[in-house]
């Protein structure tokens, strides 16, 4: 199961400051095609933090102490789509060389290709996966100035599709108890044909250079 928890990452902002440079809150997923890794959060994720796209710190992994680089942002147009739901996407296209010459720790993400599943394709009681990072369990280390955050992989089940256009239902059954969903915005719910990608930067490999 862990290979799906590694391509979900906490959505981290940064604004330089010297006493408490890190701030944050949702959740968000590591992305690739067979040319390209992207990172993709919900666009209220963004919002409702005050962040931007330049304030972003994301970092693959738990250990890293490099966050990624970008070099692309994009949303979803308006002429393409009138819907709000449609609409609050926001996805930036990691810098793949820059990556590849300064990144400190794998690059995990999600094969676009062959791991995503249209939620209409699903049966009734099929076992689903929400991933992400609750914002009861975000907490602040004030003595070594760091912002922490707790990683919950919580089981669900698919119960069919909803009243709503383009929205479905899950019944949660885990033994994980949340006071609330908080947080969890950001990271598409998991399936266990979800495949993924890793990339292993020069940096890495030549830990010398």
């Amino acid at each position: 199961m862990n290979r799906f928890e590694e391509t979900a990452r906490p959505v981290i902002f940064g604004n330089g400051d010297i006493d408490f440079p890190y701030w944050g809150k949702g959740s968000s997923v590591l992305l690739a095609t067979s040319n390209n890794y992207y990172w993709l959060t919900a666009s209220h994720v963004i919002t409702a933090m005050g962040g931007s796209a330049q304030t972003l710190r994301i970092f693959p992994s738990e250990n890293s102490k490099i966050s990624l680089p970008f070099n692309e942002q994009y949303t979803v147009k308006t002429e393409i789509s009138e819907d709000e739901e449609h609409k609050d996407i926001f996805a930036l296209r990691i810098n793949i060389d820059e990556f590849d010459e300064f990144g400190d720790a794998q690059l995990v993400a999600q094969d676009i290709k062959n791991g995503s599943l249209p939620a209409e394709k699903l049966t009734v009681d099929e076992e689903l996966w929400v991933i992400g990072y609750p914002a009861e369990s975000n907490s602040i280390d004030y003595e070594r100035n760091q912002f922490q955050n707790t990683r919950s992989v919580i089981r669900a089940k698919y119960k069919g599709s909803s009243v709503s256009d383009h929205c479905h239902m899950a019944k949660i059954e885990s033994s994980i108890f949340l006071a609330s969903y908080d947080g969890l915005s950001g990271h598409p719910i998991q399936h266990k044909s979800t495949s993924i990608i890793r990339r292993i930067s020069r940096a890495q490999n030549n830990p010398l250079v």
